[in-house]
């Protein structure tokens, strides 16, 4: 048991009317074992107890499902302690609810109680959330010193109108009755109708009894939704849309489209239709032979003169079982067929014979022509089997080109496939981009790349002193990184068609330009430079210094001698010297050393030739 009191003998604020908190605990237990005691005492002389009847009052007066009903109470004033209200009748099984009156103010639950019910004030009972079988007699008795106070109220909870459900059928044959019924949940429902949400009056087609709903005869307009709408004195619903699909045909069918007459080896395309709900089946027949392959609305056939005869479309609806045929008669007019020639295209090598072949209808009312390129034909030509057959004697560039050949007859003409000829020819002059003699650096890169008119495109391949190398292509790339790389090499192009072949070679002499010119910084090639026309210079001042003072010195000596002519010895000048002022060639031989830091030499060194430099100095 509970025990429940008000803080302050006040109500917080949200707390249900009469609803109070707890209270000391034991202050009311004693309270309430004395009042029993009490009335324990007096039982026997109940003509001493002043009786009451309560009256109850229903707010609102119609209690709806789901909604809270409010039972108030009505009484003269009398000095009552506690009320009691129960479910049915008054007995222990039965208690819901125990509401202690001021200056108590308390309550307590019983074995009735769902946890729906709230005790208000002045013993009001509210009831929340209505349950159908909350239907029923309500007592309450209200108790206290020397007075007791009894009343019931009979609630019916009535139910708002749930679940609104259509059954029948979802399709029916055109022309058959169908029937609805529509039920749901609630109290005292009555139902209405509605047709692709138009209300339905009663009558005519329409039969409308308790719930149900009958389509005397039904028709293709009649395929559409229909809702049930029930209702009673304080709530309605509908249901969800039922749909109802009315099954019909098929109507007669037609074909299209309604050309009689085909030419041979054309195609032809028939389709076949019909009103039907649903879709019928197809299938065609030709002369009445069941054509298996065909079972839809297209046909498509490809036409020879067998097929010629009546075409008939069959259709069938499988749920109302009815069917229905149209026929369509063709003709096949014979139809010269497109002629093949062949080889379709083709290389020829220049000068060949080669021969084209116009297959086409043997008959002799078929005729063949032949064109090229849309011109007149080349007059190196030959026509046998009926100009079916076309012979180029000797192949040439003027007869590369597009043939086709042309049969005719009474009904019209056709026009062979193209065939292309071209003229297969070289590979002629063979080029590389580097030609003659070629110096490299050892350990540079040798690029060489090959070209060659050829149709169609030459192959190539390549050879170094006459040893085949593995490249393909028509780009040659080789690291020169021995001595031995040095040598011939040669680019074969080879037409892959005429096997003809021509070849372009070049050699490759290899280099040390470390060996030559060794390597040295900016500042010794300064200091060489400098160093070397200093010396030139000074040998020219030395030379002029000794011919000035030779030439003073004859001077002196012929004038001393009385310019008396002496025999002429070894180290003097004779007839065959230059005049004076004129000077004899002379050349002066220097010798370098060509010493420099050690380089890594390569696996086979070359030798390297010792310079020497001639400088000739001549004086006029």
């Amino acid at each position: 048991m509970e025990w429940w009191q008000a803080e302050g003998g006040r109500r917080r604020p949200g707390d249900p009317p009469g609803w109070t908190r707890p209270w000391r605990t034991g202050f009311l237990a004693a309270f309430v074992l004395s009042f029993s005691f009490l009335l324990a005492q007096g039982q026997p002389s109940l003509s001493k107890t002043a009786m009451y009847n309560i009256t109850i009052f229903t707010e609102p007066p119609v209690a709806l499902e789901g909604q809270t009903v409010n039972l108030t109470l009505k009484y003269n004033a009398a000095n009552f302690a506690f009320c009691n209200w129960y479910r049915g009748t008054d007995v222990k099984e039965n208690l819901i609810v125990t509401f202690y009156l001021p200056p108590i103010n308390g309550n307590t639950t019983g074995p009735s109680y769902t946890g729906r019910e709230v005790a208000g004030f002045g013993c009001s009972l509210f009831i929340n959330n209505l349950h159908l079988n909350d239907s029923g007699t309500y007592v309450v008795t209200m108790n206290g010193p020397s007075v007791h106070g009894k009343g019931d109220v009979k609630i019916q909870v009535l139910g708002a109108v749930l679940k609104v459900t259509v059954t029948g059928p979802s399709h029916v044959v055109e022309n058959q009755p169908v029937t609805f019924r529509c039920s749901s949940l609630g109290f005292n429902v009555s139902y209405s109708w509605l047709k692709g949400g138009q209300p339905i009056e009663a009558g005519g087609n329409f039969l409308v009894e308790n719930n149900n709903l009958t389509l005397l005869s039904t028709s293709r307009s009649d395929a559409t939704s229909y809702t049930c709408s029930g209702q009673n004195s304080f709530s309605a619903n509908n249901s969800e849309p039922h749909r109802l699909e009315i099954f019909y045909g098929p109507e007669h069918p037609v074909i299209s489209p309604l050309q009689r007459v085909y030419n041979e080896h054309s195609t032809l395309n028939l389709f076949c239709s019909a009103v039907s709900n649903p879709p019928a089946k197809f299938s065609w027949y030709l002369n009445g032979e069941l054509l298996q392959q065909h079972n839809d609305s297209h046909l498509t056939q490809r036409l020879t003169l067998k097929n010629a005869g009546n075409y008939t479309c069959k259709v069938t609806n499988v749920e109302t079982g009815l069917s229905n045929t149209a026929i369509l008669e063709i003709s096949i007019r014979e139809k010269l067929s497109k002629p093949i020639l062949w080889p379709s295209n083709s290389l020829v090598a220049e000068n060949a014979r080669f021969t084209l072949n116009c297959s086409t209808s043997s008959s002799s009312t078929v005729k063949v022509t032949w064109s090229k390129d849309s011109k007149p034909f080349p007059t190196n030509v030959e026509f046998d089997h009926e100009n079916r057959t076309l012979t180029l004697r000797k192949f040439q560039q003027p007869d590369a080109g597009t043939y086709t050949c042309t049969a005719k007859h009474l009904l019209g003409a056709a026009t062979s496939n193209p065939s292309i000829l071209t003229l297969a020819y070289g590979p002629r002059s063979a080029q590389l981009n580097r030609t003659g003699t070629i110096e490299e650096p050892l350990g540079s890169e040798l690029v060489l790349q090959c070209s060659a008119e050829s149709v169609p495109r030459a192959k190539f391949e390549w050879f170094f002193n006459n040893t085949v190398n593995n490249g393909t292509e028509d780009t040659l790339n080789v690291h020169l990184k021995d001595w031995e790389d040095e040598g011939n090499y040669t680019c074969q192009a080879m037409n892959p068609f005429t096997t003809h072949t021509t070849s372009a070679s070049v050699y490759v002499k290899l280099t040390d330009e470390s060996a030559i010119q060794p390597r040295m910084s900016v500042a010794a090639i300064a200091g060489t430079t400098i160093g070397s026309v200093a010396g030139v210079v000074l040998c020219v001042i030395v030379v002029y210094v000794i011919w000035t003072k030779v030439s003073c010195w004859k001077k002196e000596q012929h004038a001393s001698n009385g310019n008396i002519p002496s025999a002429p010895g070894h180290n003097q000048a004779t007839d065959t010297k230059s005049k004076l002022g004129e000077e004899d060639i002379q050349y002066s031989t220097l010798a370098f050393n060509t010493k420099t830091a050690s380089q890594p030499l390569s696996k086979s060194p070359r030798p390297l030739d010792s310079g020497i430099i001639y400088s000739e100095i001549k004086k006029k």
